[in-house]
This record gives structure tokens, sequence and C-alpha cells, in this order.
């Protein structure tokens, strides 16, 4: 079992713009062959903090996981469409 684990602070403020990207990545990353469980939750003691999981049977289909973002970002994508397995990496300069 692979186990792909983020948390994630954000700026005050953006609670809504976070939980729609976790939501839209969670959604693709269930899809990718392999995923047993993925999904975000809200830290209980800072507004401001996120953990986002996801957990695979092998190495190998999280490699392929990780492909599939690499090459939709490649294609034009947005950021948060790759957030695989470094989540933190996608909120620097998505907000203003």
């Amino acid at each position: 079992m692979i186990q792909s684990i983020a948390v994630i602070s954000i700026r005050k403020g953006h609670d809504a713009d976070v939980i729609k990207i976790l939501s839209e990545y969670i959604e693709k990353e269930k899809k990718n062959k392999g995923c047993l469980k993925a999904y975000f939750r809200k830290a209980l003691d800072n507004d401001d903090t996120f953990l986002a999981y996801a957990e695979y049977d092998s190495i190998e289909n999280f490699k392929a996981g990780e492909k599939a973002s690499a090459e939709r970002l490649k294609e034009g994508g947005k950021v948060e469409s790759a957030l695989r397995p470094h989540i933190l990496k996608a909120f620097y300069g998505n907000f203003d």
C-alpha cells in the first residue's frame, strides 16, 4: 500500500477556493487505477489547514497516476489539476 499525505496551510479567507480545488483533485484521484481511498479534511483546530490523503494498492499505480497528472499539466492544465504528490506546491501564487 502506498500513501500520499499532504498538509496544506492556506491564506486566511480562501477556504472556498481551496475546498473547490481539493474537491476536484480528489475526484480525479479516485478515478486513477489502483486508488483505494482519496479524501481531504479541514483541521479541527485551525481553519487555515487542510489534509489531503490518497492511498494506492501499488507503487506502479501510484507512479502511473503521477505521470497522468504531469501530462495534464503539460497539456495546459492548471497547476491544481496536477497536485500530486506534493499538493502544497499547487497553492503558491494561485491566490491574490
